[in-house]
């Protein structure tokens, strides 16, 4: 159902040109912002950011694209927490934190370590949840000790 609808939405706008297309566009995802970083082979890249009942979700992946095993130094203790953070406009958001002042991230030990090995090839998920900037903010610049800032990262908002 859904090919045949494709198709003829493609064959309708070969016949009728791009105002029929625009009308029916279909939508397409914020395309992921990437970096490379201070590790060998490895590349971020941020898929996703969600704006939701005032919370910001952002999650990066981080790759290893390199030829050996890739040792990432994402936390070295809870210090190095708050050096994972959104800017929006002027304003720094750091991770919320639950009742016992553990951060809403990626699970890190239990002395707030994380450094994952990535196999060549492979992946680690990198996830955190931070206060959401204002509505009329929807973009952001992304900070964290391992990439230069990732600019113009693209807020999706779900109501």
């Amino acid at each position: 159902m859904v090919t045949n609808r494709r198709r003829f939405l493609a064959l309708a706008t070969t016949a009728l040109g791009a105002p029929f297309a625009s009308r029916y566009a279909f939508a397409q995802p914020a395309k992921a912002q990437a970096s490379e970083t201070n590790v060998d082979g490895v590349t971020a890249e941020i898929f996703e950011a969600v704006r939701k009942e005032g919370v910001l979700t952002v999650k990066m992946r981080l790759r290893n694209t390199g030829a050996a095993v890739a040792r990432v130094p994402i936390s070295q203790g809870w210090n190095d927490i708050d050096k994972y953070y959104p800017v929006a406009g002027s304003t720094k958001f750091l991770p919320l934190r639950d009742s016992k002042t553990f951060p809403l991230m990626v699970q890190v030990g239990d002395n707030g370590w994380l450094t994952p090995d990535i196999k060549p090839g492979g992946s680690f998920l990198f996830w955190a949840k931070y206060p959401a900037p204002p509505a009329d903010a929807h973009k952001f610049t992304f900070y964290t000790p391992l990439t230069p800032p990732i600019e113009d990262v693209p807020i999706s908002d779900v109501k």
